[in-house]
């Protein structure tokens, strides 16, 4: 067709030199380099500087506590949390901007029709009337050379804002998963405090028939039937505090599930497992695989290439144009060789007045990445404490376990003395009731540190991104 072969030449009045010699402008991406510490306080843990790139994603590490309820809340959690959701609208929102910015690479062609008459008063001597008829069908073509490398620079912001989008719905999946699985052992550790205060109470409950017994018989004062009752009171006012939290918490969870408080209901588990080993002696560079990690380098990315879009507002454009289509003033003329018309062009377009302005989108898009440096930089700074406290943290608690379950030990063996002691006349009910609460504190205590190491074992694992 004429008109393509003359759409060549234009392209070949464009110096090759022009299309090949410039790359794109602005400074490529680097990832912000720290100053990091050789080991972990704990355990030997090699520490390796952050590299980007593609990682494992993670895994389902919470069916490692063997915990069925537990596995269908996370996975419940995982599919209906409303956050998630979110963060999965907008992850779809930044694949289809990254197709926008793509779409840059390719020629604008539009095809038209147009069908028109006119009717125009001649000004001439005579005066008269001119009737015409219009008909066409236009193709227009304009394309921007992409020069100095703009339209790729807003393609790479576009694909690291889409991969930053991806790892940050993989940050939340991990939070939400971890969030679940904290306050669901915070629900085990009140079953297990409820299960306490329930045998405690038949035990107070037993000795408070007794006092009432003795007491009316006269064999006991009324002070130590004030006391026995005061005791009994006292563990109900517990219980009824517990079954409080409770509801709190199963609320809670049904709200990270993506359902309504009302009518939601999770079955008693009194035991408090033994938290899953995690090694410690795995290399540092596991939290390469932190999610959140992974978006804040992603988003150092795309604002390095936003400045380099910045930079090529400086440049002059290129532009070709062409257009070509039939044209007549009949319509059964319209497909007729004869009606045939194109044109052809190129232009550029350079800035003059507006370099100040330039100037301050650049700055502006340096700062911004200035900006999420320092993010990123605090992102692995705080991975860094994250791993530290939990290392560190689940190993004393394991340590105050030990000691704590011998105090616990101890109380038992006090309470059940006191209490023969008592039946042999020996003691007063006073020093049962001292024991029997000593015992209490111990188990609520020993409860706590069950119940907060599985917590510090569950914020280890988010700490290495959910794999070791």
């Amino acid at each position: 067709m004429p008109s393509c072969r003359k759409m060549c030449r234009v392209l070949s009045w464009i110096p090759l030199w022009v299309l090949g010699a410039c790359g794109p402008v602005g400074p490529n991406h680097e990832v912000p380099k720290m100053a990091l510490p050789a080991v972990f306080s704990q355990g030997g843990v090699q520490w390796k500087r952050q590299e980007s790139g593609a990682q494992t994603r993670p895994q389902s590490w919470w069916r490692l506590y063997q915990d069925a309820t537990l596995n269908a809340l996370v996975e419940r959690s995982l599919a209906m949390n409303q956050n998630l959701a979110s963060a999965a609208a907008r992850l779809r929102q930044a694949r289809e901007m990254s197709q926008v910015a793509r779409s840059q690479y390719f020629p604008d062609i539009n095809l038209g029709t147009l069908a028109e008459r006119s009717k125009t008063r001649l000004r001439m001597a005579g005066g008269g009337v001119n009737t015409s008829n219009a008909f066409a069908v236009p193709v227009d073509f304009r394309y921007e050379l992409d020069v100095w490398g703009k339209v790729g620079r807003q393609v790479e912001s576009a694909v690291a804002t889409e991969a930053a989008a991806a790892e940050s719905l993989n940050a939340l999946r991990l939070s939400v998963a971890g969030e679940v699985a904290q306050t669901y052992w915070a629900l085990r550790a009140v079953d297990a405090n409820r299960a306490v205060l329930t045998r405690t109470l038949e035990i107070r409950r037993k000795a408070l028939d007794l006092f009432t017994k003795q007491h009316d018989v006269g064999n006991i004062s009324g002070l130590d039937l004030s006391r026995a009752e005061t005791e009994v009171a006292t563990a109900e006012a517990d219980r009824i505090r517990l079954d409080q939290d409770r509801i709190l918490l199963v609320n809670a969870l049904a709200v990270l599930a993506g359902t309504t408080a009302t009518g939601a209901a999770i079955a008693d588990q009194p035991e408090l497992p033994v938290p899953p080993s995690v090694p410690l002696s795995v290399p540092s560079e596991v939290l390469r695989q932190r999610p959140d990690i992974r978006a804040a380098e992603r988003r150092v990315a795309a604002a390095n290439a936003d400045i380099g879009v910045a930079c090529a507002a400086f440049y002059p454009s290129f532009s070709i144009h062409a257009s070509s289509g039939l044209d007549a003033a009949q319509l059964g003329d319209l497909f007729n060789a004869s009606s045939l018309v194109w044109s052809l062009g190129a232009s550029t377009l350079t800035p003059i007045t507006s370099q100040k302005l330039h100037t301050a989108q650049r700055e502006a898009a340096v700062a911004a990445h200035a900006a999420v440096s320092a993010d990123y930089r605090q992102t692995v700074l705080e991975s860094m404490r994250e791993v530290e406290n939990a290392l560190q943290g689940g190993a004393i608690l394991e340590r105050r376990q030990v000691a704590q379950d011998k105090a616990l030990t101890s109380a038992r063996k006090t309470f059940d003395l006191s209490v023969k002691r008592f039946k042999a006349g020996m003691v007063s009910f006073l020093d049962v009731v001292d024991a029997e609460r000593t015992r209490l504190d111990n188990e609520k205590a020993a409860n706590a540190i069950r119940a907060e190491r599985l917590a510090v074992s569950v914020s280890l694992i988010k700490a290495l991104g959910g794999e070791w």
